[in-house]
């Protein structure tokens, strides 16, 4: 179970089988800008194949920008309940 295919899964919002099948189906192709498959086209499936590009293609972007989401957006929310409160700072 890889760690990769778990969250583009609950990104993406389908089921570990079809993340590991987009993950492999980018892998596979020898064309980074080859259309994808018919299954890939829309939707989920469509979320699901892009997250699988970008972290074929682009890895240091997925995983940053996943680790700038954890980051950023508690202290986002840290200050708007600050700015509710009046809190200014």
């Amino acid at each position: 179970m890889s760690l990769t295919v778990s969250i583009i899964a609950k990104l993406s919002g389908v089921d570990f089988d079809t993340a590991r099948r987009a993950c492999n189906t980018v892998g596979a192709f020898d064309e980074p800008g080859a259309e994808p498959p018919a299954e890939f086209s829309e939707g989920r499936g469509a979320r699901c194949y892009a997250l699988a590009t970008m972290s074929n293609q682009r890895p240091l972007l997925f995983w940053g920008g996943l680790l700038a989401a954890f980051v950023v957006i508690p202290v986002l929310v840290i200050v708007k309940l600050l700015a509710v409160f009046g809190v200014s700072l």
